[in-house]
């Protein structure tokens, strides 16, 4: 039976969890997984463990902002993937998060064949894919700030650019920029 438990700092298979989050997103769209696990004096966010009865099989970070709720991350380990553990994973966090707009980023879909098939996975699932991009904050392979081309797809039809707009806006205050800034800080030390 999939279970999501939510993850602390005492992490239980740790190893295993960074190992996925590493190999699963290419470094342009990841953080520092102690950074994400940590998460410093946000309470709108969760890191879960996906298990399979006890046997730890992926994770998914979920915030809970403003007006929408945010799936930042979905894993399963390489070595099952194909068994439909993602979509059953998948259908339990749209029930968790049905109480209002969902939202997640993915690539552009012109980008490669696994950001093609990544969203035609998605719309499976009722998500639709906006029809603007935007530049999501990233640390580039040089420990810089940068940013990434993304989109975002979501459980109901976007209104119009504004209000995509906004939920962009939201995510790079509320989820990105506490990040950049905390990255500043290991700089300055």
């Amino acid at each position: 039976m999939i279970k999501l438990i939510e993850m602390k700092e005492n992490l239980e298979n740790k190893d295993f969890y960074k190992q996925l989050y590493n190999y699963s997103f290419p470094p342009e769209e990841r953080w520092d997984f102690d950074m994400i696990l940590e998460n410093k004096d946000n309470h709108n966010y969760k890191l879960y463990s996906i298990l399979d009865d006890d046997k730890a099989i992926g994770l998914t970070m979920l915030w809970d902002l403003d007006d929408f709720n945010y799936g930042e991350y979905l894993a399963i380990d390489k070595n099952l993937r194909g068994k439909k553990y993602g979509s059953e994973v998948l259908t339990k966090i749209l029930e968790i998060l049905s109480n209002k707009l969902i939202v997640i980023e993915v690539e552009p879909y012109a980008l490669n064949e696994i950001a093609k098939k990544r969203i035609e996975w998605y719309k499976r699932f009722g998500l639709i894919l906006a029809d603007y991009d935007y530049d999501m904050a990233c640390i580039d392979k040089n420990k810089k700030i940068s940013t990434v081309k993304m989109k975002i797809m979501t459980n109901r039809k976007l209104q119009n650019q504004e209000e995509h707009d906004n939920i962009t806006k939201i995510i790079y205050n509320k989820v990105y920029k506490p990040r950049l800034d905390e990255i500043d800080k290991w700089k300055s030390n």
